[in-house]
């Protein structure tokens, strides 16, 4: 692929010392994806161990950028980086853990050219697994996506999973605010029901990491994600205000 060539999708993949998996993420994606990409990995940190690793692999894959992050230190920071420069039409967010299934980008690209908005793989709807043992960490997303969806009709069970695939519109119609944790993709969501933008659920297979710790803190994550839940709730089946 010619760096000349327009890209259609722009991949963003927040980092944090993820040397052990950052090649087979960067080499699963560029597998995967069927149209001309870019991969924006975002950084918080210059000591970060990934990006030695990163900086070889730009070697194979030119369309591999490396963004530092300036919004806020964590991954809602990053990702809202990396949506400030996405060059594409459609945004795919995927962490560097190996954990999303990456075989799914065609199908996700096809329900996006169909119409959706938001194309959300879901580890909770019928046909979707969690590969983890049973834990508080496991068992609080899964039982907040399905409260909101009985609520608030969101149309996805899983609005906390940060594997998602975007309209670059959509996100730059929206004023973003979250700082804490992964609760700007809960806040996508919220906002995009209320607005009455498309979001489509497919089901998916999520893995625990092959290599590492992760660094995802609960107590911290329920309370950034909780105004968000209360968005959602604007648009729920006894409630309906207005989108603006």
């Amino acid at each position: 692929m010619s760096v000349a060539t327009p890209v259609e999708l722009t991949v963003v993949v927040p980092i944090y010392n993820e040397p052990d998996n950052i090649t087979q993420t960067i080499e699963t994606l560029a597998q995967n994806i069927p149209v001309p990409y870019e991969i924006l990995a975002v950084y918080d940190f210059d000591a970060d161990t990934t990006l030695p690793v990163l900086r070889r692999l730009q070697r194979e894959h030119p369309r591999l950028r490396l963004v530092k992050n300036e919004v806020a230190r964590g991954p809602s920071g990053a990702l809202r980086a990396g949506f400030a420069e996405a060059g594409a039409p459609l945004v795919l967010v995927t962490m560097a853990d190996l954990c999303d299934d990456l075989t799914q980008v065609p199908l996700l690209m096809q329900l996006s050219k169909a119409g959706a908005d938001i194309v959300a793989p879901s580890r909770y709807c019928p046909g979707g697994q969690q590969q983890l043992k049973e834990s508080l960490k496991v068992k609080a997303p899964r039982t907040a996506g399905w409260l909101i969806h009985a609520i608030a009709g969101l149309p996805t069970r899983d609005p906390t999973n940060s594997f998602k695939l975007y309209s670059a519109a959509m996100l730059r119609d929206m004023r973003l605010r979250s700082t804490v944790s992964f609760s700007v993709t809960l806040e996508i969501v919220a906002k995009a029901h209320c607005l009455g933008y498309h979001i489509v659920e497919v089901p998916t297979v999520w893995r625990d990491r092959q290599h590492g710790k992760t660094n995802f803190k609960l107590w911290r994550s329920l309370v950034a994600y909780f105004p968000w839940l209360c968005v959602a709730l604007l648009r729920g089946r006894f409630v309906r205000l207005p989108a603006l």
